[in-house]
């Protein structure tokens, strides 16, 4: 290379101008003259130059923050100025990104990197999976992902259909206020380009970005008893315009703490929680609402709430916003929290006594799921209240619940208020005796019965009598239930995919959409199947070739990836990351949706890797089995 030759012209100088005439006698000190000690100086001057000079016709600046991260390769895309090289280079930008991919009759472009200790060429296009782009170490000096010699630290990949960097990290190697400063660099002809980008390592919160833009919005709400989402729409084509980005696939969101620092550890999907002050806050007692972007349509967010926490008359201000590019748009949300508006009118006449029958039939199942009844008509009628009204008589307490026989005393609930769990007589028991368990469930618009079995004590043909009553504003409703539990036999269904996913070294992931068949296969929303997952009551199997399931030290049914997922080796066993893992499988949520993540190690991996994998699902009595037939592209 250019440099390299220089380096050895100096060396050769450096060594015929202090050459001494005589060198039989070593046993005195020479002492430099003056006229040599000036040329030493010169000769450092020039070395020190070239060192700092970089080799470039056009030299682009960038700064990006990097969220440290001890356990993902996450960062962010960053766009460059595409039209700029393309000029310099003299030719169209079709042809640039084309030349960059290595396209058939496309220019030839050379893709490399330049050194910051030394600012010498690194002549490979990548040391990544993209076309151009490196793995980079503290310094500024490329390395490879799996370097024995060198921690790799960040890495760029350009997206050569895009025009961005996306630039990531080498999880837990990334200090808080570091920065690293990487050039890449592209040749064609004799003119070369350099992108140099400073890397700035951030802490969650700790975001250099400024506020571009913001937008005041607001909203009503009424208090629910359910965590559903309401729409609010935003300006999106403001959005994206003061990001500069194309979509919101483009966008990272953000919160904002109550000291004021910013919040990127989205809970929601893509959102907070926040407390009654508007600040990020966490699931629980002091939760008022949430937000997400992804539930409704592109220019919309989520506004939900934690069920029962809201009352009318509340005004909360929460602040959401999306980062792009180092620039953020802030949406600044009021919710205002309005009376419920009753659609129902309540039956006319006085409050009655009735008594209703009703038969709860379920198949066993090893969890909690559970069967209902509608009893909306008849509160309603006995009650003579509308379903809201009875709905939030249960939320205060003022509708009792009785086993048996009412009594002056307060009820005191063994299940979900209000209700209980029922040994095998019928009669209220606690959890680690009891069959069955029976409650009364409700929201603004529906009233039912509901119970499941206890999956340590019940056994199919397990048959639970048993009388609930309910009280309220002098009205009654005895409800005598026969609880019968089935063999539960489950439904069997099984779906076999192709999948094609593209090598890559920071394992990212091809995905195939199973919300569809999950929520018929098991009869159940996405919601609730979601809500199985993170109470990990979903068992999700590893199906080894032999078609035993993978179970840990203990015999027990284990995950060898994040839950619910598995590792699998090169022949398609289940597999731990210990054990030379190929490629990964793991049932993922958005917020709204089921899909399988499916991805490859990128050290033990290679491009034409083949294999299939297997995994069942089991859930409320049925299960699915999944097939993959996985395939590592270039």
């Amino acid at each position: 290379m250019k440099k390299i030759h220089i380096y050895f012209i100096l060396a050769m100088l450096f060594a015929g101008v202090f050459s001494c005439k005589d060198n039989d006698d070593f046993s005195t000190l020479h002492e430099l003259t003056a006229d040599e000690i000036a040329e030493i100086e010169r000769q450092a001057y020039i070395a020190d130059s070239i060192k700092n000079h970089i080799d470039a016709d056009l030299i682009l600046d960038y700064t990006f923050d990097v969220v440290v991260s001890a356990s993902l390769y996450d960062g962010g895309s960053l766009p460059i100025d595409i039209a700029q090289i393309a000029a310099a280079f003299g030719i169209s930008e079709a042809d640039l990104l084309s030349g960059i991919a290595g396209e058939s009759g496309a220019p030839e472009i050379k893709g490399f990197a330049i050194d910051s200790t030394t600012h010498l060429d690194y002549g490979s296009a990548s040391t990544t999976g993209s076309p151009w782009g490196h793995w980079w170490d503290a310094r500024g000096d490329v390395t490879e992902w799996a370097s024995e010699t060198d921690l790799a630290m960040t890495f760029c990949e350009f997206d050569y259909e895009a025009g961005e960097f996306y630039i990531g990290q080498f999880p837990g190697r990334l200090v808080a206020g570091q920065t690293i400063v990487v050039m890449e660099a592209l040749k064609y002809n004799d003119i070369r380009v350099v992108v140099r980008i400073a890397i700035n390592a951030t802490e969650a919160g700790q975001i250099n970005a400024s506020v571009v833009s913001t937008q005041d919005l607001s909203i009503s709400v009424t208090p629910k008893s359910v965590y559903d989402a309401d729409a609010l729409k935003f300006d999106l084509d403001k959005v994206l315009s003061d990001l500069g980005v194309g979509s919101m696939e483009d966008v990272s969101f953000i919160g904002v703490n109550a000291d004021g620092s910013y919040n990127q550890e989205t809970v929601t999907g893509n959102g907070f929680w926040y407390d009654f002050s508007g600040f990020v806050g966490s699931w629980g007692d002091d939760a008022a609402v949430y937000t997400n972007y992804g539930d409704f349509e592109a220019d919309e967010v989520s506004i939900g709430q934690y069920p029962d926490h809201l009352e009318e008359g509340q005004e909360i201000t929460i602040k959401y916003g999306f980062l792009a590019n180092n620039k953020i748009v802030m949406l600044n949300i009021t919710i205002t929290v309005t009376g419920y508006v009753d659609p129902e009118t309540a039956p006319e006449g006085d409050p009655e006594a009735l008594v209703i029958d009703i038969e709860l039939t379920k198949p066993y199942t090893d969890d909690y799921a559970s069967v209902t009844a509608d009893i909306r008509e008849t509160l309603r009628n006995a009650f003579k209240m509308t379903t809201y009204q009875i709905h939030q008589a249960i939320n205060s307490g003022e509708l009792k619940l009785y086993q048996g026989e009412v009594s002056e005393t307060e009820p005191s609930y063994t299940a979900d208020a209000p209700g209980y769990w029922l040994k095998a007589d019928g009669t209220i028991g606690e959890w680690a005796e009891s069959k069955v368990w029976c409650s009364i469930g409700h929201n603004e618009t529906d009233l039912y019965v509901y119970g499941g079995n206890h999956p340590g004590n019940a056994v199919a043909g397990d048959v639970v009598t048993t009388t609930l009553i309910a009280t309220y504003n002098g009205g009654s409703v005895t409800i005598n239930i026969t609880f019968t539990i089935t063999e539960g036999a489950p439904t069997e269904v099984e779906k076999s995919y192709d999948v094609s996913e593209t090598f890559n070294v920071d394992f990212a992931a091809a995905y195939v959409d199973v919300t569809d068949v999950l929520t018929e296969s098991f009869q159940l929303t996405a919601a609730e199947i979601i809500d199985a997952i993170s109470n990990q009551t979903l068992v999700f199997e590893g199906i080894n070739v032999d078609g035993s399931v993978y179970v840990d030290g203990d015999g027990n049914v284990a995950q060898t990836a994040n839950y619910p997922g598995h590792w699998f080796n090169a022949e398609g066993n289940v597999t731990t990351w210990g054990e030379s893992p190929v490629f990964y499988s793991e049932l993922q949520n958005d917020g709204s949706g089921l899909q399988f993540a499916l991805g490859h190690h990128p050290e033990n991996a290679k491009v034409g890797d083949t294999t299939t994998i297997k995994q069942i699902a089991k859930l409320n009595g049925k299960q699915v089995t999944f097939t993959f037939n996985l395939t590592i592209a270039e």
